[in-house]
């Protein structure tokens, strides 16, 4: 049941209560002295029951505000859980991407050892042929003794020692790589189990994250059965004025800002209205110049006319910053500002087909008032911002994560977060919000954000 139709039925409780309370007994009948104590037993008893109802009222109230808390914070833990899980989904698939690079090295230096293994054994198979053809083994005698001179004996002896060497260095590469092609295979099945593993590790893991998800849209599914949001429970008074305070703070720093921008900009228009003019006076010293020439060679009278010039208006320097909203995500709208199912929807939803790897930027430079949880909208930031001299605030929400800080300073179209899932929310999308002053938790200061983004 709705906090605010308990409260309404426990005041007309009440006020029934002081109606028989109050209501007087009427004394015109002719009733004995035993029936009037008998009525006025059971108008006390019925004062009682409803005395009863009241509290037992109240303590429902208390039950459901109970409850409520118990509701958000089981989505908090959900959504932290979701995003633990998400993280050791994205590790793993980090490593399943590095085990699958790791084999694709490995495949590719097997076929290149065993592409040399195969020359060398053409090579071998060559020379073994050679030898058998020339009668098995080189004598050495032979060759020695078939030398011409001394010059010739020392080359060939050169030459069997290089053939020699160059045996010698086919066989330990050819061996070598032999062990090394054994090596690889070897840790080419370490790395097939490994990947065998790491994929049913990542499947395990989705399996776990389709549960939290599961558990989830069934605990929201409940509270939307009871007409319970929890976005109508938003912050603790406490944690509303520490907001409010912050957005003090802020807004008084962006005024600032605004002002020294403001200043800056009427000093260079002073600057470039002095430039013209300047410009204008020389080109009139000009043409006064040139008129006075012309008039000197035509006759020896000084009589010129002076020439006039046309001022031309200065265009003051515009403002980047138009005051115009620029759109947080990209996506469509997936709902409107206004009246949804029953109750007032502050802020518009824009999604991306369930994508939740979308980045969510600063809809307009400002200071970062509020970065953090917050009931029914989950990871949240508000942004204060002075535009044309007024506060406007905005609001991010259901983030996936976020990458500032209260007190930060960010700029136009600076990433913020990335959309997400948390808080009251069934499928990733930005939940965005404009506030004309002050964010406050019954968003009294709402608008359609449509009218600022361009």
């Amino acid at each position: 049941m709705d906090r605010r139709i308990i409260l309404v039925c426990l005041a007309l409780l009440l006020t029934f209560s002081t109606f028989i309370g109050t209501n007087p007994f009427s004394v015109a009948e002719a009733n004995t002295g035993e029936e009037l104590k008998e009525e006025i037993r059971s108008n006390q008893e019925q004062q009682g029951e409803l005395e009863g109802e009241a509290e037992e009222t109240h303590e429902q109230i208390q039950k459901v505000e109970s409850e409520i808390q118990e509701a958000a914070a089981e989505i908090r833990r959900l959504d932290e859980e979701t995003a633990r899980t998400n993280a050791a989904i994205d590790e793993q698939q980090d490593e399943i991407d590095g085990t699958k690079e790791r084999i694709d090295i490995l495949h590719e230096e097997i076929i290149e050892l065993e592409e040399r293994i195969a020359q060398r054994d053409e090579l071998l198979k060559d020379r073994v042929r050679h030898m058998y053809q020339n009668g098995g083994v080189i004598n050495f005698i032979e060759v020695v003794l078939g030398a011409q001179n001394f010059g010739d004996l020392i080359e060939r002896i050169s030459a069997l020692n290089t053939i020699a060497v160059q045996d010698r260095n086919i066989l330990e590469q050819h061996i070598a790589d032999k062990e090394a092609l054994e090596i690889a295979k070897e840790q080419l099945e370490i790395e097939l189990t490994s990947l065998e593993e790491q994929m049913a590790e990542l499947e395990a893991l989705r399996a776990q994250l389709d549960e939290q998800r599961q558990e989830k849209d069934r605990l929201l599914q409940q509270l939307e059965e009871r007409q319970i949001s929890l976005e109508d429970y938003l912050v603790s008074i406490e944690e509303e004025q520490a907001i409010l305070r912050a957005q003090e703070a802020a807004v008084k720093a962006e005024l600032e800002r605004w002002e020294e921008e403001q200043r800056r900009l009427e000093e260079e228009r002073k600057r470039q209205e002095e430039e013209r003019k300047r410009q204008e006076e020389e080109e009139r010293k000009r043409q006064e110049e040139a008129a006075r020439a012309s008039s000197g060679s035509n006759s020896n009278n000084n009589n010129s006319s002076p020439s006039s010039t046309q001022s031309t208006q200065a265009t003051a320097p515009t403002d980047n910053g138009s005051g115009i909203l620029m759109r947080p995500a990209t996506g469509r709208i997936t709902s409107g500002y206004g009246m949804r199912w029953g109750r007032m929807h502050h802020g518009i939803d824009i999604g991306q087909g369930g994508r939740s790897n979308v980045p969510i930027v600063a809809a307009e430079s400002g200071t970062v008032t509020f970065a953090g949880w917050m009931n029914g909208y989950g990871n949240t930031i508000l942004i204060t911002h002075v535009i044309e001299g007024r506060q406007i605030t905005t609001l991010y929400a259901h983030l996936d994560s976020f990458n500032v800080s209260n007190g930060n300073r960010v700029n136009r179209g600076q990433q913020i977060g990335i959309m997400g899932n948390t808080g009251q929310s069934t499928g990733p999308h930005l939940h965005f919000e404009v506030h004309e002053g002050d964010w406050n938790g019954a968003k009294s200061n709402s608008v359609d954000p449509m009218n600022y983004i361009n």
